[in-house]
């Protein structure tokens, strides 16, 4: 279970909703699919959505994430010189 705790998803998870997770491992990500995540030196779980995934050759997944509500995709919260999850 986590706690909403910015306006970053709304409309669609305002402050203050719970979300109960869920963690299928064989079920690949997919963009558009909402995800949440944790950056090295934070604290605080990021509930974003999915916006692309890049697979590998050697079948290692990556994503970029965005909040619904937000301008630009999360690169600038992940850390220094990352790029994907």
């Amino acid at each position: 279970i986590v706690v909403v705790l910015s306006g970053s998803m709304e409309p669609a998870f305002h402050r203050g909703d719970l979300l109960f997770l869920t963690n299928f491992r064989e079920d690949p990500i997919r963009a558009g699919e909402i995800v949440v995540f944790k950056v090295e030196g934070r604290d605080i779980p990021i509930v974003h959505r999915v916006i692309k995934v890049h697979e590998k050759d050697n079948g290692d997944i990556k994503f970029l994430t965005k909040g619904d509500n937000n301008e630009v995709d999360d690169r600038g919260l992940y850390k220094e010189g990352q790029n994907w999850l």
